[in-house]
């Protein structure tokens, strides 16, 4: 422990004994042994390559909003990447952005500049980051339609991969295979438009994400991907498991593809609900769901 206080000591801060509770938006998990803020992308690469040669587990995390987290403490090194890699730089239409950015933080930023293109996550919380890694989206559009390039450790080194280098689809990317690989900063190419023409289209979607989704209860976002021809809401729905609650976990009333923290609810809690839609769907319905939600540090 001392030897990695001292190592880290210079390139950022090191905390110790972290509830991993604060550190996502379901406001679940157990305890994190070491979380360690990185203060710069250089500081990141030295503790990444220092903590593989010494063989301890360690998860790059940034702002923790699609992640269900075990009860169980972790004891590796948790990487909170968001303050470090949250430099924009925009010339003409091509945005580069560090992984730890705010989707919607950037998406407005964009607007107020006429550039078009982020008007899909003006309503999606989390990272940059989570957003290349698993292709997030809204309303029939996605990152990938205007991702450039993405900046990427993989292999022991840091390369410029782009977008056609990337297996791609609908919430599903290369780096949900690789595992491995982690993102540093996004080049995207956007378009001038109209700025009020944006704003309308933005405050639009603010608007109806405010009143279909229960933005007053910790969860992560949407549970399940939408399988082919449905919404996973109307096969939730469909099951009757609008309003299901186990334990201190309950899928949503207001949109029922949220699982919502409606009472100090346990990572097992949401497991259970989760398992319980794959399950009747399966049965009653033959549709397979798949969650959206990634599940760190369970055993």
């Amino acid at each position: 422990m001392h030897d990695l206080k001292t190592f880290f000591s210079d390139l950022g801060i090191l905390k110790e004994n972290i509830s991993i509770k604060t550190l996502t938006s379901f406001k679940i998990g157990g305890n994190a042994k070491l979380v360690f803020y990185p203060n710069s992308i250089e500081s990141i690469q030295t503790s990444i390559f220092y903590l593989k040669e010494k063989g301890i587990d360690f998860k790059m995390w940034g702002m923790g909003s699609n992640i269900l987290a075990s009860d169980d403490d972790y004891n590796g090194v948790i990487i909170k990447f968001d303050q470090a890699l949250n430099n924009i730089e925009i010339k003409e239409t091509f945005v580069t952005v560090g992984a730890g950015v705010s989707l919607i933080a950037l998406a407005y930023k964009t607007c107020q500049l006429g550039l078009s293109g982020f008007e899909y996550a003006t309503g999606i919380p989390g990272s940059v980051g989570g957003a290349i890694y698993m292709n997030a989206g809204a309303y029939k559009h996605d990152t990938y339609e205007i991702l450039n390039r993405v900046y990427v450790y993989k292999n022991n080194e840091f390369v410029w991969m782009n977008k056609d280098e990337l297996d791609y689809s609908y919430r599903h990317t290369s780096f949900c295979d690789h595992k491995d690989w982690i993102i540093i900063k996004a080049e995207f190419n956007l378009i001038h438009g109209d700025v009020k023409a944006i704003e309308a289209v933005v405050n639009d979607r603010k608007t109806r994400r405010c009143q279909t989704q229960p933005l007053n209860l910790p969860s992560a976002g949407s549970v399940f991907r939408n399988p082919e021809g449905y919404f996973a809401w109307q096969v939730i729905d469909q099951l009757g498991l609008r309003g299901k609650q186990v334990g201190g976990a309950m899928f949503s009333t207001v949109h029922s593809n949220f699982i919502v923290n409606v009472d100090n609810a346990s990572s097992r809690d949401v497991f259970d609900l989760i398992n319980l839609a794959i399950q009747l769907s399966k049965e009653n319905l033959n549709i397979e769901l798949v969650p959206e939600v990634e599940f760190f540090n369970w055993r």
